[in-house]
Parts: structure tokens; C-alpha cells; sequence
């Protein structure tokens, strides 16, 4: 894993409102003041398991020795957890997963490094949707638990499934190596019989996209019932009550929950509405940002790669495919002003709880901090 140094940082950002012509988003907090700390933060980004992102205001990486540590958002260890009991996954939902090395078995720490349910497992998922995957030592016993270790569903199937759960419901793959897949729910149970050829890891805003036979997308409700027809090349999933969606020309546009077509297929690629805002790409592989009118609201720039807002800001940045070329990443504000010089790479973060995790060319983090509160 890469060495990565952090050094406190807080950016001023101006969050100013883009008019949607529809139902305004939760606005997004204007930012004021800027800290510097110039003692650099001893982290490493530990992969798969971290995407260097606060989660409830907490950052989990590793030391220069080896040591697992959450950091809080002065760049300080948060806590110091028992003895015997070491960190192996960020936070969710309030509770993290540890491994006592003495047993070899897992458990929950809460958000004050507490142990939360004791490290009796033989292996353990995170948090979603109120409930953890966790296997009992010999592994003949799975079950879903709660955040206080109380069992709510013991699986009396196994299930070949990544246990996160979206509105109650949760991917899995059918045995025998068909490649078909359905859905379980929090009772431990096949909710949505393994059909699918593919689909979305969950379900968003009651629906959920999945692929049929003849190769064609979809979306489908809760119960499994057919809400939007199979009838595109590729499909993205729901949010603020649009979806993107391929046409057979491989232009994409946008549709509602309706299924009816809102903007038109004109885009070569695109992501998903947040904060009133969706990043597209144009025939010369440039991205801007539009609303949900589909009005282009931040023009096409110089940036080939953006992410979607998070508190009023979004990454983007000109990435070189070639990798002859350093990444050359920044945040930018709802209008499209620069924030941040282009010196991060695309492994940054999105903000969470005002702060974000700027990764730079040469092997240096900062964190970044927006400070204020009001409405953009």
C-alpha cells in the first residue's frame, strides 16, 4: 500500500445556488474560515477495505509501524482501543469491526473506541440497513445481528452475498455458478428469486436496475415486480427521482420514476443527480454538470473525469489514460469556481460532515475542512 503524509488543511468554499426549475435540494452549508497544520498526519490508505473518507466523523488508515487507527478530524487518533483489540474496517452506522488477535475473532467498537458486541465471531461484515453479517466460529452458524449483538435473523440458507443492505434488501448470487442474481432481505430470506442477470448492488427510492435475458435494462420495485420495462442498453440507478439511462445508440439521458424520458439521450457518459446536479461528458470526452431541467449549468471545461457534489463541492480533475501524465484533481463549488488548486489525485474523497481527504500526486494528504453554516 502507498505511503500517504497529512497535513491539516481547511479550504474556504462559496456554495452558490444553481436553479433547477424543479423542487429545490437540501442546500448546501457556505464555508468560511481556512487552518493550516503543517504537521503531517502518519497514514497509509488501507485498501480494499477504506476509500480515505471521514465516515461519522472518523478516518480509519494505517501507521508507518503497521498500526490500524481511526483519526479524528484534527489528524489526532481518536482513541486507544483495548488491548488485544485492532481495527479492521471503517465506520458504519455507528459501529466498526475489530479483531481481538488474542482469539482471532471479530467483533464491533462504537464511535468512542468501546468495545459494542464482544469479538465471538468467526468473521463479520459492516453495518447497513440496522444489521451486520456475522458467522459463528466453525462456521456452520450465520445470522444478521443488530448494532447491540442481539440476532435478528439466523440464516438457515447461505447465501453468496456481500450483506449490504439498501431499503431492506440486499444482492445475492445463485448457487451452482448460474450467474443469475436475486435479492435476500433482513429476515434472512430470498425475497426476489435468483432471475437477473445482473443488476444494482441495491435498491434506491423503491427501485432497483437489473438485466434480464435477452440483455436489456430494467427497474424493478421491492416485491419484484416489474415497475419500468426492459428496454436499455444500460441503466444507473435512482436518485432525487431520476435515473440515467442508455439508449441502443449508446447515448445516455434521463427518465423518471415513470419511466418517462425528462432529458433527452444526447450524453456520452454521466452520473447520478446529487444536490440538484449531474455530471455529464460530451462527444470530446469533457464533463460539466447539469440540472435536472437539463440545462448545462457548469460548462464543459478542461476537466475528462468529475464526481458528484457532496456539501456543495465535487471533485474533478484531468486524468491522463495514458499514465504518462500525473492526475491533476481539485474541488470545485456548485457554480463551477475552482476551490483548490489541481494538485490532488482521483483517490480524494468526497466531503462528509464538512471535511474530505485530499490525496496529492507526490504521496501527501490534506485534509480538508469547509467551516461555517448557512444556506447556499
Amino acid at each position: 500500500m502507498r505511503k500517504i503524509g497529512f497535513t491539516l488543511l481547511a479550504v474556504s468554499l462559496l456554495a452558490i445556488h444553481a436553479a433547477t426549475g424543479q423542487i429545490a435540494e437540501a442546500a448546501a452549508p457556505i464555508v468560511g474560515s481556512i487552518k493550516v497544520s503543517g504537521t503531517p498526519l502518519d497514514f497509509e490508505t488501507v485498501k480494499p477495505d477504506n476509500d480515505a473518507a471521514f465516515h461519522e466523523g472518523l478516518l480509519f488508515g494505517l501507521q508507518a509501524d503497521g498500526t490500524e487507527v481511526y483519526y479524528n478530524t484534527s489528524g489526532q487518533p481518536a482513541f486507544t482501543l483495548p488491548e488485544h483489540i485492532v481495527p479492521e474496517a471503517e465506520f458504519a452506522e455507528q459501529r466498526a469491526v475489530v479483531q481481538d488477535t488474542a482469539t482471532g475473532l471479530f467483533g464491533f467498537i462504537n464511535t468512542k473506541g468501546d468495545i459494542a458486541v464482544p469479538c465471538v465471531y468467526a468473521s463479520a461484515g459492516n453495518f447497513s440497513g440496522g444489521v451486520a453479517h456475522v458467522a459463528l466460529p466453525g462456521g456452520s452458524e450465520e445470522a444478521l445481528i443488530d448494532r447491540h449483538g442481539r440476532t435478528v435473523a439466523a440464516l438457515t440458507e447461505k447465501f453468496s452475498s456481500d450483506f449490504i443492505f439498501t431499503e431492506g434488501l440486499s444482492t445475492a448470487y445463485a448457487p451452482g455458478g448460474s450467474g443469475l442474481i436475486g435479492y435476500i432481505n433482513t429476515a434472512g430470506r430470498l425475497a426476489i428469486p435468483y432471475q437477473y442477470h445482473s443488476g444494482s448492488r441495491g435498491f434506491t427510492e423503491g427501485l432497483a436496475v437489473v438485466q434480464n435475458k435477452a440483455g436489456l435494462y430494467g427497474y424493478i420495485g421491492t416485491s419484484g415486480q416489474t415497475v419500468i420495462p426492459f428496454q436499455y442498453k444500460s441503466a444507473g440507478m435512482f436518485s432525487e427521482g431520476l435515473a440515467a439511462v442508455q439508449n441502443a445508440k449508446g447515448k445516455w439521458g434521463f427518465i423518471n420514476k415513470q419511466g418517462k424520458l425528462v432529458i433527452d439521450y444526447k450524453y456520452a457518459n454521466t452520473g447520478s443527480f446529487s444536490e440538484g446536479l449531474v455530471n455529464v461528458y460530451n462527444s470530446a470526452g469533457k464533463a460539466g454538470f447539469i440540472n435536472k431541467a437539463g440545462k448545462l449549468v457548469i460548462g464543459y471545461q478542461i476537466y475528462n473525469h468529475a464526481f458528484s457534489f457532496r456539501e456543495g463541492a465535487a471533485l474533478v480533475g484531468i486524468s491522463d489514460s495514458t499514465g504518462k501524465k500525473a492526475d491533476q484533481y481539485g474541488y470545485i463549488n456548485t457554480s463551477g469556481k475552482l476551490l483548490t488548486k489541481l494538485i490532488y489525485t482521483r483517490e480524494s474523497s468526497p466531503f462528509s460532515g464538512c471535511y474530505a481527504v485530499g490525496v496529492t500526486e507526490i504521496g501527501t494528504g490534506y485534509i480538508l475542512n469547509k467551516q461555517g453554516a448557512g444556506k447556499r
